[in-house]
């Protein structure tokens, strides 16, 4: 995956205009009564970054979703931010936020962001089956931000797009097994506050500023002017290409490596890049080596941080940990110690080949991902009476009887519709509810008897 192709360090805009200007003002009439050409104004610009992350999935492997366009509408006009095509697996991202697209664009304030998605496919997670949801209103999907948010001039938003695709994938009859892709997203506009989800970026470094502290320049492999600052944390891990930990003064340039970490924010550019934004590294995997592996622990790590695992639809694999490794739950870094029989797990690594016919591939570990096993249970069918604006809560008629439904202010409602030009997904309020409704309800049963809601989509796409 390429991380890194928003990072511009050359604001060519700028420089064209002024090369403009200067011819400008030196060629022309030779008439002296000739007013000059009124001056050239360059036009503010800001980065924008979108960043794409998924929650997990209990019945499918892979769901590949095949994006052509990403764009800003909402402001003086549209401004495409991507244009090409990509394909990402949402189920690599349950741990990470990957870049999907990026632009220079005009500073203003925007509205709606325009996903174009033209392809997406399952993979079944014990059948290796593969199939390929319908996708609605021609796969062009808007997303909604009524208040409006605002790129600055000079400055780096990082917006986060949140697919669950759990949630998207909408079974259109059991007996058929066929499916539709209902997207339910969520927009998180990062003005002040930068993503606390690890994100996931590879290319080549190009140059080393400081060894001792680990600063170095990281670029995109294709497009060498898009980069960006890395700093490895103090606790940081190095592997080397063979899955080993190494020092960083090992490193060097011209070596392909990828970075698990966070963004941060700087006040003014410095080293090699414009950009107000760095990225501080827990993890760096050198030398294009490494895989990301997902399976369920069959045996617990042994005093040599030996153990095995068995990835979906795959052979059973020996998991290596190492001094270095890092390992990681829902609520941060935690120890060895979590990974238990039966946990599901998620493991970036070199896989190195077992010696015999019947030995084992093993992955020696740089990061592992723990998975809390928590996963909201699914209430389908139709709001029925009452509906209580005070309480917050509802009845709901499904095929096996009615149940009441409560919410709180903290409950996620999430409105799916078709405006004749695209699917509209935005965020609504318990007041948006009515009576005959079919909706998907996410929670957990209530200490009460009432299905306590954690999140609420509304298909008005699927309306009687």
């Amino acid at each position: 995956m390429s991380g890194l192709n928003y990072l511009r360090n050359v604001r060519m805009t700028v420089a064209v205009l002024a090369v403009i200007s200067f011819l400008a003002a030196c060629g022309g009439s030779s008439n002296e009564n000739t007013p000059p050409p009124p001056p050239v104004t360059s036009t503010p610009m800001g980065t924008v970054v979108l960043l794409l992350t998924d929650a997990p999935s209990e019945d499918f492997s892979e769901i590949n979703l095949e994006i052509t366009e990403a764009k800003l509408i909402g402001g003086a006009e549209e401004q495409i931010i991507f244009s090409g095509n990509k394909v990402v697996n949402l189920l690599d991202l349950q741990h990470f936020t990957e870049v999907i697209a990026l632009g220079e664009v005009v500073a203003d304030t925007y509205t709606k962001i325009r996903l174009q998605v033209i392809g997406i496919e399952l993979v079944h997670k014990n059948t290796g089956e593969k199939s390929y949801p319908s996708i609605l209103a021609n796969g062009k999907i808007d997303l909604l931000d009524s208040s409006g948010f605002t790129v600055s001039e000079n400055s780096t938003l990082l917006v986060v797009v949140d697919v669950d695709a759990n949630k998207s994938i909408h079974v259109i009859s059991s007996d058929s097994g066929s499916y539709k892709f209902r997207p339910v997203v969520k927009v998180n506009v990062m003005v002040e506050e930068l993503p606390d989800k690890l994100s996931r970026l590879d290319g080549i470094v190009t140059e080393i500023f400081d060894v001792t502290s680990g600063r170095f320049l990281l670029c995109d492999a294709v497009e060498s002017g898009s980069c960006i600052v890395v700093n490895l944390l103090p606790d940081g891990s190095v592997f080397d290409a063979d899955g080993f930990p190494v020092e960083f003064d090992t490193v060097e340039v011209g070596d392909a490596a990828v970075v698990i970490g966070n963004y941060r924010k700087v006040e003014a550019s410095i080293d090699s890049t414009d950009l107000d934004v760095e990225f501080d590294a827990v993890v760096m995997e050198v030398g294009g080596n490494a895989t990301l592996i997902k399976g369920i622990v069959n045996t617990a790590p042994d005093s040599n941080g030996l153990f095995q695992m068995t990835p979906a639809g795959g052979a059973t694999i020996n998991v290596q940990l190492q001094a270095e490794t890092k390992i990681f739950g829902d609520s941060g870094e935690i120890g060895p110690d979590a990974i238990v029989v039966d946990a599901e797990i998620d493991v970036e690594g070199v896989v190195v080949e077992g010696s015999g016919a019947s030995a084992l591939d093993t992955i020696r570990a740089a990061l592992v991902f723990v998975d809390s096993g928590f996963d909201d249970e699914l209430l389908s069918g139709s709001i029925a009476e009452p509906i209580d604006l005070v309480s917050m809560s509802f009845n709901v008629a499904t095929g096996t009887g009615d149940f009441c439904v409560e919410t709180t202010n903290g409950t996620i409602i999430t409105l799916v519709s078709e405006d004749g030009s695209g699917i509209v997904v935005t965020e609504g309020e318990f007041s948006d509810l009515e009576s005959g409704q079919l909706v998907d309800i996410y929670g957990q049963p209530g200490l009460g008897g009432c299905f306590a809601a954690d999140e609420i989509v509304v298909d008005l796409t699927l309306q009687p």
